[in-house]
């Protein structure tokens, strides 16, 4: 008896479906794919159950007529290819001829459609891979797509979907994207009989990006353009202030697909690179017209990857295309920093304190870099109970030990600063750099910490207009565990509908700077994303962007006195590195110096 044997068609399908259809993500993107590609200008996808009770897409594109219902739920039937050279140029969103069939395998399917000037439309049903017959059925133009109880017959494959509210919201995720990549087209969801959201044909491109980015970066988005040989790019990136803590936020669209491409992430993390911290991301969307032959959409069967023939000059128009813009944007910053005296300011406008701090540092009236609002020549606040307090070996594990180290002998004597980024100083016969961003951002990170050991949390101030930022609403179910800790850092949130939480109170330490609003929208998404992981490594995690988002920036120019306290302030608390590691300063002995000149 031979080993092999052929598989059932139903059974072959269901195998399929595994590449193709794997949540209702799936089934909403090929859906919606089709109608696309049918020519549809208004597509209506209703959702219940997150999908997985019922999906339903209306379109009113072409239609198909009743020998195309019988075959396009066959395994690789389709109307968007015919030869062999045409897979060398493919100009449509679906080719394969897999998903109608895939779908149908795993789902209970029926497919209501009419061509125009036809007197009677079509109706073809499908249960888990068993094909009824083709009937008539009364219908408007275009083609009407239902699926219900996916994976219900399948529970391999239905036991690894989510709940309701996360599967719903990567639905909405992608057809958000559809939103940004086909402007011509209106759009309409509704979730369970409700009218969620209308995306009309017209609206400008920032208004249709607005889901996928959020509102805040929305409003500070910077226009990118290039054009090569053969090739287009048109979109926007987000201010560097602007940042993200996961790639997720930047979105590049091919010939209005959205894909992903070693290419392409490459291009776009070189240009930024040096615009933005270490661990920031930035958001924004590009979208690349190039000549179908010179790409290759055949890679994977979600059709998410491509490959480029010509991938050196797809880097070099990307990778241009955005440092020109952010290089440009640097200008035009540093030239509205100047002074009238033609000199750089203080400090940049984002970091620096107000005027009366900065005549109070001048002066050198009062001891402090950059006071902390607790800071009140007064001892820390006493303990307040309802909060579990940092012990103080736990946050010696984070910020060093309290202990000020030995005060020198000696006074240190400023010598200067070097490329706006280091202070350079003599002290006890040797000579010492210091690097102004990282000493900073350790003296603070060792007062957080400080508070943190105190009261068990830090303190906060109430806004007196809460603001509200978007999250990913796959992520709302974790909004509990995400308070609890946010709430140890000073921020107060709450739920505010289904994909935003608002914001009652901020840590005390970001009140009234410019630069909290992205820093605090980037702590609540970050806790909101990863509440299961151990508090202590997000709380740590926290803490260091706020006390990096709050140091004085490399590149800022300092007063003397400035330079003067920085310098005491290091030296008084012992500080070592900076929370990502780095050293704060280094030493060169006199002897070493005259070695180098070979005076010895």
């Amino acid at each position: 008896m031979p080993r092999v044997r052929r598989l059932p068609v139903h059974l072959a399908n269901q195998i399929a479906a595994g590449e193709v259809v794997e949540r209702p993500a799936s089934v909403v993107k090929e859906l919606v794919e089709n109608a696309l590609d049918a020519g549809s200008t208004s597509i209506e996808i209703g959702l219940s159950g997150g999908g997985k009770r019922r999906i339903e897409v209306r379109d009113n594109g072409v239609g198909m007529s009743r020998q195309d219902l019988e075959l396009c739920v066959e395994p690789h039937a389709t109307s968007k290819i015919e030869t062999e050279d045409d897979l060398s140029r493919i100009t449509t969103l679906g080719f394969r001829g897999e998903a109608l069939a895939s779908i149908g395998a795993v789902s209970r399917l029926s497919i209501f459609s009419r061509q125009e000037g036809a007197s009677e439309g079509w109706r073809l049903d499908v249960a888990f891979g068993k094909m009824g017959k083709v009937r008539p059925q009364a219908c408007p133009r275009g083609t009407m797509v239902t699926v219900e109880d996916l994976f219900l017959k399948t529970p391999a494959r239905a036991k690894f979907l989510k709940t309701d509210q996360t599967e719903y919201a990567r639905c909405i995720k992608v057809i958000h994207l559809f939103c940004a990549a086909w402007p011509d087209v209106d759009f309409k969801i509704k979730k369970e009989n409700r009218l969620v959201l209308s995306c009309k044909s017209g609206a400008s491109l920032k208004k249709r990006v607005e889901p996928l980015l959020g509102s805040q970066v929305t409003g500070a988005l910077l226009e990118v353009s290039g054009k090569s040989e053969g090739l287009s790019l048109e979109g926007y990136i987000s201010e560097p202030e602007k940042v993200r803590i996961s790639r997720r936020h930047l979105y590049f669209f091919l010939n209005r697909r959205p894909v992903s491409s070693p290419v392409l992430w490459k291009a776009a993390n070189d240009a930024l690179r040096g615009f933005l911290v270490k661990g920031n991301h930035p958001a924004g969307v590009l979208f690349l017209e190039i000549d179908p032959e010179l790409v290759d959409v055949n890679v994977h069967p979600t059709k998410s990857e491509v490959r480029f023939e010509r991938p050196n000059d797809i880097y070099r128009m990307v990778f241009h295309s955005l440092r020109r813009v952010l290089e440009n944007r640097k200008e035009v910053l540093q030239a509205s920093f100047q002074n009238k005296e033609g000199q750089e300011g203080l400090l940049s406008p984002l970091i620096g304190p107000s005027k009366e701090k900065r005549e109070v540092v001048e002066t050198g009236e009062r001891k402090g870099f950059f006071p902390l609002p607790w800071e009140n020549g007064s001892e820390v606040a006493e303990q307040r109970p309802g909060y579990e307090v940092f012990q103080k070996e736990e946050v010696q594990a984070f910020g060093g030990d309290f202990k000020a180290a030995e005060t020198p002998k000696n006074s240190p004597r400023i010598i200067g600063q070097f490329a706006n980024s280091f202070v350079i100083f003599e002290l006890d016969e040797a000579l010492f750099i210091l690097d102004q961003h990282a000493a900073h951002e350790a003296l603070i990170f060792k007062r957080l910490n400080r508070e943190l050991a105190a009261i068990g949390r830090l303190e906060s101030q109430q806004l007196l207009l809460p603001e509200v930022f978007d999250v990913d609403a796959s992520k709302m179910e974790n909004l509990k565990e995400a308070q609890k800790l946010l709430e140890r850092l000073g921020l107060e949130i709450e739920g505010f509908g289904e994909n935003q939480v608002i914001v009652r109170a901020v840590p005390s330490s970001l009140f009234e700077r410019e630069i909290a609003r992205g820093l605090v929208a980037e702590m609540v998404e970050r806790a909101i994303k990863e509440p299961h992981l151990p508090q202590k490594e997000i709380l740590r995690h926290l803490l260091e962007r706020i006390s990096c988002s709050n140091a004085i920036r490399a590149g800022s120019a300092m007063s003397r006195a400035e330079m003067n306290t920085l310098v005491k302030e290091c030296l008084n608390e012992g500080v070592k590195n900076c929370p990502h590691g780095r050293p704060v300063m280094i030493r060169l002995e006199k002897d070493e110096l005259y070695s180098r000149f070979f005076r010895k």
